[in-house]
């Protein structure tokens, strides 16, 4: 089966939601207690526009410079909005952001990470932060990379496309 698309995740993978978050809240997402905590949270940020402002993840732009480079492969965005409240500003922010950052891929921004799945193909592989999105892109025939670091996933890449005659 031949590689087509390689789709990115932003958040943790491309850009650092987590780093503007600690920042501006003084914790962090992953490290609030009740899940009522993060939620008082989520329209400030948003209404902020926090999602234009993230700095890029360590390893990000490194990894863009990397996708570019193979031949013959559709590089996407598949990153989540948090849900349809905010669907329309997020998918907004974020887009703002590629744009600021130079990045000219299409990109889908979902209303829930568990929407990514649906993106899934044989032909697809995706790249994200998040275990859970990962196990159900891969249960609904897709690829999927858990994304750590910038140096194992690239060799999981590397390693995915040499074993792939096709490409």
């Amino acid at each position: 089966m031949k590689i087509k698309k390689i789709y990115l995740d932003m958040d943790g993978v491309l850009s650092d939601f987590e780093g503007k978050f600690s920042e501006i809240f003084g914790e962090s997402p992953h490290g609030i207690r009740e899940r009522k905590d993060f939620t008082d949270h989520w329209p400030t940020f948003v209404e902020q526009k926090q999602f234009e402002n993230l700095n890029w993840f360590p390893g990000g732009e490194e990894l863009v410079k990397f996708v570019r480079s193979i031949p013959n492969v559709e590089i996407e965005i598949l990153s989540s909005s948090g849900g349809m409240r905010f669907q329309d500003e997020v998918k907004e922010q974020k887009k703002n952001w590629l744009k600021k950052n130079g990045l000219a891929f299409k990109a889908h921004v979902v209303p829930g990470r568990k929407k990514k799945a649906e993106y899934a193909t044989p032909e697809t592989i995706l790249i994200d932060d998040t275990e859970d999105v990962i196990v159900q892109f891969n249960q609904a025939g897709g690829i999927g990379i858990l994304h750590r670091n910038v140096g194992e996933t690239v060799e999981k890449i590397k390693l995915l496309l040499d074993s792939n005659i096709n490409i």
